[in-house]
């Protein structure tokens, strides 16, 4: 690949679950080294703190090395917004005892954040798992859900390795698996309309979150729904442009294109 990097205004991930076994560490590793960007926002899920208390063991080396990219990346002059999730919830605690919003070498530790587009349009920036209570069914389907996506995200895991020994490109068992339940599909739905909703109560032109493991871009009314995805499974991220145009990268198809330099390029308005 080129030595150029391409250059956006702001890079969105979510959901990197570090501590975890299906987490695609090395992945997120090759994207950082390969474009820049003024600003990170970190959208909740990055360190899973659940993952970490069931293993009973620190993080893998692979793991420690992206946290130790991040914390560069803060030390270089870039802005870090660590928007705290569910499974890296116990740092919502520290808020309460510390004024980390304040920022600490560049890092800011927030549960939301107000996020100024280039375009002048406003969004709400959070994890999401706030409207979980608004989609969720019965208690004991979520568990069995929760379950079996765990075991396709390992299983996706090992399948993946094998396709990448092979030469093939990277391909979600688990992604395909929920394109068609008809359940995951309702429930994806009814997630997306409660987070836009919230964003036009509250006089926001949109939303960014996480949470769900499903990267979109999309629009309900007026109010522009973006949701980063995950590095569980489709190992995605949302971009800003210099120019103020949004784009949803499927990051492994964005390394593996030859014309991924052209496609973050920034673009004439």
């Amino acid at each position: 690949m080129s030595k150029y990097k391409p250059s956006v205004n702001t890079l969105f991930l979510s959901d990197i679950h570090l501590g975890s076994s299906t987490s695609h560490c090395e992945l997120l590793l090759e994207f950082l080294k390969h474009i820049r960007f003024k600003k990170l926002v970190l959208v909740g899920d990055i360190i899973d703190l659940w993952a970490i208390r069931s293993k009973g063991q620190g993080l893998d080396e692979s793991h420690i090395k992206v946290i130790r990219k991040l914390l560069k990346q803060a030390q270089e002059g870039v802005q870090v917004v660590y928007i705290t999730g569910n499974h890296d919830g116990g740092l919502r605690q520290l808020l309460d005892d510390y004024p980390f919003d304040k920022g600490i070498v560049n890092i800011q530790l927030t549960n939301t954040y107000d996020y100024h587009a280039l375009n002048g349009d406003r969004y709400i920036v959070l994890h999401g798992d706030q409207f979980d209570n608004q989609v969720r069914g019965h208690r004991l389907l979520n568990w069995l859900g929760d379950n079996i996506y765990e075991g396709l995200l390992k299983i996706n895991r090992i399948f993946n390795r094998w396709r990448s020994q092979k030469g093939y490109a990277y391909w979600s068992l688990a992604k395909a698996v929920k394109s068609r339940s008809s359940q995951a599909l309702k429930y994806v739905h009814r997630y997306q309309l409660a987070a836009t909703a919230y964003a036009e109560r509250k006089g926001y032109d949109g939303v960014i979150c996480g949470h769900i493991h499903v990267a979109a871009d999309r629009h309900f009314n007026n109010t522009h729904y973006l949701n980063t995805g995950d590095w569980q499974d489709s190992c995605s991220a949302v971009v800003e442009h210099e120019n103020g145009e949004w784009e949803l990268l499927d990051v492994p198809s964005w390394l593996n294109s030859q014309a991924s330099i052209k496609q973050l390029k920034p673009r004439v308005a």
